[in-house]
């Protein structure tokens, strides 16, 4: 029979590489134990012989199939689809496959999780997704280890993966103090997270210990549109510096600033997140770099400790954010 045509076994490869079957299944599983010549070996043989593993079928009879479902909120947030590009490609180089689900409330995260019970995933990864303990406790009974990368303060001993807001808030706080402010304001987003909460709690603390108050505070749907419409009421304040939950919402408070024929003199702004759009010469947004890079791999490094071995404790990590200056915290001439 016609190779093409023909069903290769991964026997066959194994014959090729001339070493054991099971030395195939971990390498193309991405086994750490497994020498990189050893893989390129495998590799090279599937290749030859046009090999292409089931994984579904794998799972079924090994329980692994090196597919991770990943679990992601607000794809219209430049952060959490920068943060879910950088999964895909961590998860791919590791040679997992993601199986991404979509939910835009805390509702959706639930959902989309529920959903993924009924797949052969051997983790799941929720990115930015609001959680409950409801959602923590599905996964364990569907025993779908889960690796959080967001803070999580349930009772639930679980794999954490976050960024530590409350030193953000201080470092703005820190930074505009320096920068010759001395009335502040937050622009909040409309939302209770743990996270949401600790950004104004470092920001308002650290003005306390500096001898100020925040004078000003207003909340925001996080979308741009929304956020342009509740801006002025902020620039009313008068306050001389803002921080802002995120990124989008201090895109709209400086696109405000120029709508508004009262604010001859913009107040220094600080953003979240450091999405890309922060440099554009447009905003030259100065803001919190959560430094995604090591996050989304130590998330990625983290489930596929769990693809390896399931009974893996689950372990908490903290990344230091830093700030990146740019011309909206520049002092403005006379």
């Amino acid at each position: 029979m016609d190779r093409e045509k023909k069903k290769i076994r991964s026997f066959e490869v194994a014959e090729l590489a001339q070493i054991s079957r099971s030395t195939v299944s971990r390498a193309l599983a991405g086994d750490p134990r497994i020498s990189e010549d050893t893989r390129e070996r495998v590799l090279a043989a599937a290749a030859e012989l046009g090999y292409q593993p089931n994984l579904i079928a794998r799972g079924l009879k090994n329980q692994s199939t090196g597919i991770v479902g990943v679990v992601v909120t607000d794809l219209n947030n430049p952060y959490h689809a920068h943060a879910l590009q950088l999964l895909i490609e961590k998860l791919g180089a590791r040679r997992l496959a993601p199986l991404v689900f979509v939910g835009d409330t805390a509702e959706g995260a639930e959902s989309a999780i529920e959903r993924l019970m009924s797949y052969q995933v051997d983790a799941v990864i929720a990115l930015a997704a609001p959680f409950s303990s409801q959602i923590v406790r599905a996964c364990k009974a569907g025993r779908k280890p889960l690796v959080l990368m967001n803070r999580y303060d349930g009772d639930e001993t679980v794999n954490v993966i976050c960024g530590d807001s409350i030193s953000a808030g201080a470092m703005v706080a820190d930074h505009l103090v320096g920068q010759g402010a001395r009335t502040f304001a937050y622009f909040a987003g409309e939302d209770s997270t743990t996270i949401s909460l600790d950004r104004e709690t470092g920001f308002v603390k650290r003005l306390n210990e500096n001898g100020f108050a925040l004078s000003a505070r207003v909340s925001s749907r996080y979308s741009h549109a929304h956020a342009l419409k509740v801006a002025p009421e902020l620039l009313s304040s008068g306050a001389q510096a803002v921080f802002c939950a995120n990124d989008t919402l201090a895109f709209a408070l400086i696109d405000a600033v120029r709508q508004s024929p009262a604010a001859a003199v913009s107040p220094l702004i600080v953003g979240y997140d450091n999405s890309a759009l922060a440099s554009w010469p447009i905003y030259d947004l100065t803001s919190v770099d959560q430094n995604l890079e090591e996050m989304t791999s130590l998330t990625v490094e983290t489930a596929h400790a769990i693809v390896i071995a399931s009974d893996t404790p689950p372990k908490r990590h903290t990344i230091k954010p830093y700030l990146v200056e740019r011309g909206s915290t520049r002092i403005q001439s006379a």
